[in-house]
């Protein structure tokens, strides 16, 4: 007896089943996301030089603020102390203004004296964003009325727009001791930060 040969059939109904589901999953997604599609319009020419002459313009205005700030000479003071007293920075300008706990800031003047720690250990911090041209004395006061703890040794930092300079310690012995630190001389030349004495 002879075999009956099998007919092969692609397109089964299973076949057709997959292929529509597949075919209904395709255009449900292409509905969901359609609208995150970017908008494809052509832009025209004279609307697309418009944008890059205004990014060029925005560049150069930043690259011109980037260079005027590099150009700008700051200073701050930082003074710490490691133990339980309290310390205090004072920062006298070229002008003779005296900045402190007391005297924060001036009219006329960016300066601003910004920490002040009335119980250590701690830091204290005095800056200047445009510092200007002449000398600028720092001095370390120890403040503390109450159970002084004898002597407290100072140190202190500047930091400029060339780099870092650590200040001379200081060792306040008693109670209202007042003593300077240092001269701190900004060239008029240069802008400069040179520790003077």
């Amino acid at each position: 007896m002879k075999a009956r040969g099998r007919a092969l059939n692609i397109f089964s109904m299973s076949a057709l089943d997959l292929f529509a589901s597949a075919l209904g999953a395709f255009i449900l997604l292409a509905v969901i996301a359609l609208p995150f599609f970017a908008n494809t319009a052509q832009l025209d020419d004279a609307s697309l030089l418009g944008q890059i002459t205004q990014a060029r313009e925005e560049l150069a205005q930043a690259q011109a603020e980037l260079e005027e700030a590099a150009k700008a000479n700051f200073m701050v003071v930082i003074m710490s102390w490691s133990t339980a007293d309290d310390v205090d920075l004072h920062v006298i300008d070229p002008d003779g203004r005296e900045f402190s706990h007391r005297q924060e800031e001036y009219p006329g003047s960016e300066a601003k004296f910004e920490e002040d720690v009335t119980k250590g250990p701690g830091n204290e911090l005095w800056l200047h964003p445009k510092v200007t041209p002449g000398e600028y004395v720092v001095e370390y006061v120890y403040y503390t009325d109450r159970n002084p703890s004898g002597p407290v040794r100072v140190r202190g930092t500047v930091l400029h727009r060339d780099g870092r300079i650590a200040l001379p310690e200081v060792t306040l012995r008693s109670a209202r001791d007042r003593q300077r630190a240092a001269v701190l001389r900004v060239a008029a030349e240069d802008g400069r930060v040179q520790v003077a004495g």
